[in-house]
């Protein structure tokens, strides 16, 4: 035996006497591989493979024609900051509110709604909280009234500030630099319905994914389809004919509506209205929200039938779906197993 191994055998001796666990390599072993495949970003398309944002529509989807009755459409703007690099801030809230990162440029006035999404000051930069409404001076200090539970970015990403459902503030939004891609979007999209034309209060107004409807649900929901409630998914079906879309944004929106469908996540009031959840900063980026098209094309929604827990976006986890799933992180966890 070398000196070298006889010193290093009589280290380990010494180490594990003391009660040090010692880990030791095996001879010609090598770590392991850093992953290098494609991927995705754990802040721009957060959350796990098989949320219900991140999900396609299965093959096996079940449709059902239904009217959402629009007339109108508008952006519902979602407030979002979880850049790990901005400035540090304490978050003024009904339970003290933690920490969190705060773009100095986002602004917002307190009124009603105004969900909003902070990255945590946490050590790993994984977990966001929301509340509303917000009220924030640009570079100022972020409070809000209502605060829900932090949720890890890694998570299935359900809750969040949505008064109506509960759902996320950033699961499922249109964020910025999306639309303007030359990518599709990736993700299940979030809409609002005018609840008053489409809701109904049967099983208390919401079905999973959503967690609640609203408080006055039962005066205020007056459709007539049981199927329809927050929570509901919606979508185009696959053979749904998109030739008569020339507006770059309605079209993408429409393959999004297709390939991955969309959550009713919240009510609308007035007239026959219905809203696309959007990033603060999007707006620009979807000029045609109120076009007779885009109008049109809310029109042309179906209800997908057959999403529920055990068959999310109309069909059991490992059946074929419309397009592939979702990638892993840059670390290589988090991706959908092959066959997806």
């Amino acid at each position: 035996m070398t000196t070298a191994r006889v010193v290093l055998a009589v280290l380990i001796a010494a180490l594990a006497v003391t009660g040090v666990v010692v880990a030791v390599r095996p001879a010609g072993t090598t770590a392991p591989e850093p992953y290098r495949g494609p991927s995705r970003d754990l802040r721009a398309h957060p959350f796990a493979w098989d949320s219900v944002w991140n999900l396609p529509l299965a093959a096996s989807a079940q449709y059902a024609p239904f009217s959402t009755r629009a007339r109108d459409i508008y952006l519902d703007i979602e407030n979002i900051s979880v850049d790990p690099s901005a400035p540090v801030r304490d978050l003024e809230s009904d339970n003290g509110g933690p920490r969190v990162r705060v773009d100095p440029r986002l602004a917002a006035d307190g009124s009603f709604n105004n969900c909003s999404t902070f990255l945590a000051d946490t050590p790993d930069a994984e977990t966001v909280v929301a509340g509303q409404p917000l009220e924030l001076e640009p570079g100022g200090t972020p409070s809000w009234d209502y605060t829900y539970a932090p949720v890890s970015l890694r998570g299935d990403g359900r809750l969040g500030c949505h008064g109506g459902s509960n759902l996320s503030g950033i699961g499922g939004t249109i964020r910025v630099g999306e639309m303007p891609s030359p990518a599709p979007l990736r993700h299940a999209l979030k809409i609002n319905l005018n609840c008053t034309l489409s809701c109904s209060p049967e099983g208390n107004g919401f079905r999973w994914p959503a967690m609640k409807a609203d408080g006055a649900f039962r005066e205020a929901y007056r459709g007539d389809d049981p199927r329809v409630n927050l929570g509901t998914m919606f979508a185009l079906p696959p053979d749904a004919d998109l030739s008569w879309i020339t507006e770059k944004d309605t079209l993408k929106i429409a393959e999004a509506f297709r390939d991955y469908g969309a959550y009713a996540v919240d009510s609308t009031g007035g007239p026959p209205t219905n809203a696309l959840n959007a990033q603060a900063g999007a707006e620009e980026e979807i000029p045609n929200i109120d076009s007779p098209q885009m109008v049109r094309l809310f029109a042309s929604l179906h209800i997908v039938t057959n999403s529920a827990p055990e068959t999310p976006g109309g069909g059991a986890l490992g059946t074929p779906r419309r397009v592939p799933c979702a990638l892993p992180f840059p670390d290589g966890t988090g991706g959908a197993p092959p066959g997806c």
